[in-house]
């Protein structure tokens, strides 16, 4: 399986958050998805991300480079 690059990890430290904070933050009890995310072994569904990215002050596509990269 092939690593999914993304830049959660980076932007959430930025903000001084924990994964735990992350997850309570989009109704999650564990951090288990924000872990998956952050590995890359997962993608989040279009409603995470846009909350996520909204947390973080930054645009959905800051997240995913590839996302940018596909949108050119």
């Amino acid at each position: 399986m092939e690593t999914i690059q993304n830049n959660i990890r980076q932007y959430r430290k930025l903000k001084g958050l924990t994964q735990w904070d992350v997850a309570r933050h989009l109704g999650f009890n564990s951090i288990d998805r924000i872990s998956k995310w952050e590995h890359g072994k997962q993608y989040p569904h279009v409603t995470n991300l846009i909350l996520m990215a909204e947390l973080f002050s930054v645009h959905a596509e800051e997240l995913y480079s590839e996302i940018k990269t596909n949108q050119e």
